[in-house]
């Protein structure tokens, strides 16, 4: 099993300093236009894509896709959602920092939904690691790690891509994200409950509930509805293996 700070720990580091870096030198304006500029090469549908990966309904159900193999994927990940619902919800009013749009008009290409207020840390971003950070702890595989890790680093760019967030909310939303997954890994560790046949079940009905209503879930990006489909019909497909698993076992 790989070592625990260098799973966890190292990312956190990594992403805060990032924050810490931009956030000292002044870098977040000019960054953030030169990235606008960079994203500005590639179709908006490429990063409305990119970008629904890290809404927290479509986060949570990508957490079931591979359930039927790694049921401790559910516990674990709802665990990682509330931490991490906790923090940005806890930050965004508190700090009330302005969005790009809100500072930089008509300077910012915007994809999407018009967002004003409410920008640190990127909750989309933080979602996307917790993803990536429940797969890579609870896989335990390192090149599926590096790739879930770049995956939900491209969802963090499209942040920026999109126009609705700062490099150092993204950072940030990096760092909250992946500590939120190792919280819960820790946590669901000692949590007997949904190892048990009812626990089992009734996560797994919970999931399917929520892949459900992707289906109708207005993410503020039609762009990239084929995606949103795509990702609710595969999770719906695999709740139900799931379910049919349990009650194969119960017999």
């Amino acid at each position: 099993m790989r070592d625990e700070a260098e799973t966890s720990g190292v990312p956190v580091l990594l992403m805060l300093l990032l924050a810490g870096v931009v956030g000292a030198s002044d870098l977040n304006t000019p960054l953030f236009l030169a990235m606008q500029q960079f994203t500005a090469f590639f179709p908006d549908t490429v990063w409305a894509n990119l970008t629904i990966l890290g809404d927290a309904l479509v986060s949570l159900v990508l957490l079931s896709l591979f359930a039927f193999r790694y049921p401790s994927l559910l516990p674990v990940g709802l665990l990682a959602g509330l931490v991490a619902t906790l923090f940005t919800r806890s930050l965004k009013p508190l700090l009330a920092v302005e969005r790009p749009l809100t500072v930089l008009g008509d300077q910012v290409h915007l994809i999407g939904t018009d967002l004003f207020n409410f920008s640190f840390p990127s909750g989309h971003t933080t979602a996307a690691f917790v993803v990536a950070g429940v797969y890579a702890l609870v896989l335990q595989r390192n090149r599926l790690t590096a790739a879930f890790f770049a995956l939900a680093l491209l969802a963090g760019f499209s942040r920026i891509g999109v126009g609705a967030h700062w490099p150092m909310d993204v950072f940030a939303g990096a760092a909250i994200g992946w500590f939120s997954a190792w919280v819960g890994w820790t946590v669901a560790q000692h949590w007997q409950w949904p190892h048990s046949p009812n626990g089992q079940r009734t996560f797994a009905l919970l999931f399917l509930g929520l892949a459900l209503l992707l289906f109708w879930l207005n993410t503020g990006y039609p762009q990239a509805i084929r995606l949103q489909q795509l990702i609710a019909s595969l999770a719906t497909i695999t709740s139900v293996i799931r379910l049919w698993q349990i009650r194969r076992n119960r017999r």
